[in-house]
Order: C-alpha cells, then structure tokens, then sequence
C-alpha cells in the first residue's frame, strides 16, 4: 500500500486488483481512504471520495451475468497542478453496462421511490459535484489489450507547485524525450507495445509518437498534445503524463467500438461514449461525425512512415506548432 501512495504521490497510476466478490467494495474503500489521507485530503472529501468508490466497485458486481474476464481495479492519480490539482479515481471492469441501463452523462435516470439499488450513479454524481464520468479503456493489471470500461471521480487536492513539469517519479525538469519514453512506456503495458511508431528532434526538443493512423501524441517544451479524428487537439502539461496517456487509450477504444459494434456491446451496452459536461476530462465525439478504423502506426503509407523516420520533419505535421492543428482539417 505505502508503494501505491509513493507511486500516486510521484504522479504516476496507483492500480490495485479488486476481489470479485462481496468484499470488493470494502476493499475499495480501505485502499482509498489510505491514499487519500496520505494526500492530505479534508477529512470531509476523504468520506465523500470513500462512499464513491464503494458504490464504483459494487456496480462491478450487480452487473455480473457471468463469470468476469478479470477482477474489477482500482486506479488512482494526480491531475492538474497547483491550486487545479485534483485526485481521480477509477473502477476498471471487463463487464457490460448497468444493471438498469442508467447512463452516466449529463444526468442520471433517478430509480424508483421503492427500488433497493440503482442509486449508486446518483451519489457520484452528487458527491462529486459533476467531476466525474465514463469511457471505454484497457486493464493495467489483468492483461495488455484486454478491454472494457471505467467510471471515474475527481476531488480537488492539495499538492505543490514543484510537481507540475516533471516526468513521474523523476526530479528534474523532463525534456520532450524523456515525457515521451513515459508515455511510451505507459502505452507499452496496455498493449501498444509493437505498434508505436516515434520520432525525435532534440534541437527543438520535439517528440511524437504515433498510436494509429491519425492519433498521435506530441511532446514539445514542457507541454504535451493529443490529436485523434473527430475532436480538437488537446493539451496538458508533463506533469498529467497519466491522464494524457488515458485519453489516448479512451480515444482509440472508442474508435474501435464505433467501427465495430459487437466490440462496444463487449464493453458496454449502455453507451459508455457519452461524457460528462462539467469536465473536459474526457471528449465525445463530434455531432454527426463519424470516425475512420484504425490503422496500425506501422501500417500507415510508406510516404507518412518516412516522415516519421529518422529525417523527420516536425513542420510536415501540424506545421511549426502542433496546437495549431485543427480537428477536421
């Protein structure tokens, strides 16, 4: 436990295996009572966040039909920095849906008056204050590429300044180089391994990394870019290497559920592509908008694997800035 609250502390993911039985929900929140106090959360966020991840981990077995896959995990991390910093949970399980259909977005189907259970969803929401949301992902610890979903929390948290630009686990100012190789290590164990194609220019200290054809992750000067089909570029800090390397997961799951169904009704039936409005933590795709299949990275045409190879020009891109790309164009 203290390795996981190091690991959270240093800004890289805590993940513990959950039981699959009844006792997964006080395992849950025993294991984030212990990092959150170690935080140095309000006693008053610590409970909230505690009966949050007891209702996450409890949904993992009221939709169980069949035996699961794997356990259900819990994932913890820091986001943001400075006064932004936030703490966010995540439950991880390889089963579809909830038990009464009830979609996680914008708002909740409130249970009946005399219902015994569907309110779990409802107290996040509240508990929460609306951080929180859904999308499709990858297990860290039951297997590389096995998929399913995530439902997750934010909390505010105190941290220091000193955390935001660096590389997790590491003391100095990280360079675009050695963000990437963080990214490219944390993409590695979801079962990317193989299929990144990347390139580095340390004159401009510039690094991109190619997931598939069309998403790419850039590193530039203290700032890391996300670009995927269908939605604008986002960008982070070095300090959410985490978070940047969950969405780029999330983005291609969710391309890959979209081009093939019966992968979406693997993972979710209750349409784990919508996202919360409050927070900007996740991206839905556009209105009408539909994305292209992947390509592998390695896969892409000759011209574009050239490009990526070792005369690579960063300007080929996006031009001088990858920010400057626009979604669609």
């Amino acid at each position: 436990m203290d390795d996981g609250l190091r690991m959270v502390q240093s800004r890289a993911c805590g993940a513990w295996a959950l039981p699959g039985d009844p006792t997964c929900a006080g395992v849950a929140r025993r294991l984030f009572r212990q990092v959150a106090s170690g935080l140095a959360l309000e006693p008053e966020a610590v409970d909230d966040g505690v009966t949050m991840v007891s209702e996450l981990a409890a949904n993992t077995l009221h939709v169980q039909r069949r035996p699961a896959p794997a356990n259900p995990e819990l994932w913890l991390y820091l986001r943001g920095a400075g006064q932004a910093t936030e703490l966010v949970g995540k439950v991880f399980d390889t089963l579809p849906g909830w038990v009464r259909g009830n979609v996680p977005g914008r708002t909740v189907a409130r249970a009946p008056a005399d219902a015994m259970s569907g309110r779990g969803l409802e107290v996040v929401r509240e508990l929460s204050a609306g951080r929180w949301g859904h999308h499709l992902s990858r297990a860290r610890l039951a297997g590389a590429a096995l998929r399913g979903k995530a439902v997750w929390f934010a909390l505010p948290t105190p941290a220091a300044d000193r955390d935001a630009g660096r590389v997790p686990g590491r003391g100095d100012p990280a360079t675009a180089g050695q963000a990437m190789t963080e990214l490219e290590k944390e993409l590695g164990t979801r079962g990317f391994a193989g299929k990144l194609v990347r390139a580095d220019d340390p004159g401009a200290d510039m690094a991109v990394l190619s997931i598939a054809s069309g998403l790419t992750l850039w590193c530039r000067s203290g700032s890391a870019w996300l670009r995927a089909p269908g939605t604008a570029v986002r960008q982070w800090d070095y300090c959410d290497l985490v978070e940047v390397a969950e969405q780029a997961v999330e983005e291609y799951e969710t391309t890959i559920a979209l081009a093939e169904p019966n992968a979406l009704a693997t993972a979710t039936r209750t349409g784990a592509l919508v996202t919360c409005d409050a927070c900007n933590a996740t991206a839905a795709p556009l209105p009408g908008r539909r994305r292209r299949p992947w390509k592998s990275a390695a896969a892409v045409e000759p011209s574009r694997s050239a490009q990526l190879g070792k005369n690579f020009d960063p300007s080929s891109f996006f031009g001088t800035d990858p920010g400057s790309y626009q979604a669609g164009s």
